[in-house]
């Protein structure tokens, strides 16, 4: 049988997601809640703030549309415990909620 990479849809909490996202770059990663820089992939909570990681996504699978199954792909291989989450969808999320926050 051959497996092959789907994207669902499902609601999420987006303040959850803010919360506990791992936000992956070529070789290290980034804490969503806190901004810390340099994290390691295999790391479970964020070395900052202490928060526990239950999502990934990654800034380049929205840049480089062609690479986005690869880099699914490489995600889904180092850290199959995680949720991938598509950042192209999380960042409009945000955007959003951050407009009717400021605009009450």
């Amino acid at each position: 049988m051959s497996k092959s990479y789907l994207r669902i849809y499902k609601e999420f909490d987006i303040t959850d997601v803010e919360k506990h996202l791992l936000i992956m770059g070529d070789l290290k990663a980034d804490c969503s809640a806190c901004r810390a820089l340099g994290i390691s992939f295999d790391a479970h909570a964020c070395p900052e703030c202490g928060v526990q990681f239950k999502y990934l996504s990654s800034r380049r699978a929205d840049q480089h549309e062609g690479e986005r199954f690869r880099i699914v792909k490489r995600a889904q291989e180092q850290r199959p415990d995680l949720t991938f989450i598509d950042y192209g969808d999380y960042h409009k999320v945000v955007g959003k909620k951050k407009a009717r926050d400021f605009f009450g």
